[in-house]
């Protein structure tokens, strides 16, 4: 599991799931947004591997939440982007096989760079409304940020 975790540089790969199957982690779900569309990768990487799904990562430790907002989108998109406004706050604790997760949802817009697939997104693409292949628990952040 944890092969795949590649943002937590200072917890070895065994602390790292251990902290995971005991505590809950936060995370940034970073959403790129046009006028009517958001910004979603398609994963290549398990958990999840081929679904579509929102930009998004562990936050580090000692890292401010939007440092980590834009360390991820530069990192899975290619991107540079600017922090628009909080979404929300979205819980997952029996839905992501990595253990208890807290996604702290935030609309961005791009700023600089230019958005490429990458090795963490084999696809990015704009959707206009969820797609059916996508992580499900992600699907209602991605309808709250289209609705707002």
């Amino acid at each position: 599991m944890a092969e795949n975790i590649k943002s937590m540089p200072n917890l070895s790969k065994e602390d790292f799931e251990r902290v995971l199957k005991q505590a809950p982690t936060t995370v940034v779900e970073v959403l790129i947004k046009d006028a009517r569309r958001v910004l979603l990768g398609r994963r290549n990487t398990e958990p999840f591997k081929g679904m579509w799904h929102i930009t998004g990562g562990f936050i580090h430790y000692n890292e401010r939440i939007a440092d980590a907002v834009k360390r991820v989108a530069k990192r899975e998109t290619g991107a540079d982007v600017e922090i628009v406004r909080p979404l929300g706050v979205y819980e997952y604790i029996h839905d992501d096989p990595r253990g208890h997760i807290i996604g702290h949802a935030f609309i961005v817009k791009v700023a600089g760079g230019k958005i490429a697939a990458n090795p963490d997104n084999s696809d990015l693409q704009f959707f206009k409304s969820a797609p059916d292949d996508m992580i499900p628990y992600q699907k209602k952040i991605v309808e709250d940020a289209l609705r707002n």
